[in-house]
């Protein structure tokens, strides 16, 4: 069985500091399985008091298409992180 690993962000400028915390947590152990929540556009300009560069569609599919990354989804609106963390496990 793969050790789940679930990492959080906006990534709306994609940048070497996001890689490099995709990939470290894909490190943390063998045989691991990387699910990144894509922040949606309403809970990101609710927390950074700012509209996001792209959309949070254009931002999963960034997201997406990285070799480090096994599965990746968008948030929930609201304040309900945990229910979606529990909605992948």
């Amino acid at each position: 069985m793969k050790t789940r690993i679930i990492c959080a962000g906006t990534f709306d400028v994609l940048h070497s500091g996001h890689i490099k915390y995709l990939k470290k947590a894909k490190s943390l152990a063998e045989n691991t399985y990387l699910i990144v929540i894509v922040s949606r556009d309403f809970n990101s300009e609710k927390i950074k008091k700012k509209k996001t560069i792209h959309n949070e569609q254009e931002r999963l599919k960034k997201i997406q298409s990285l070799e480090m990354v096994d599965e990746a989804v968008l948030g929930y609106e609201g304040n309900n992180f945990i229910e979606r963390i529990v909605s992948l496990t």
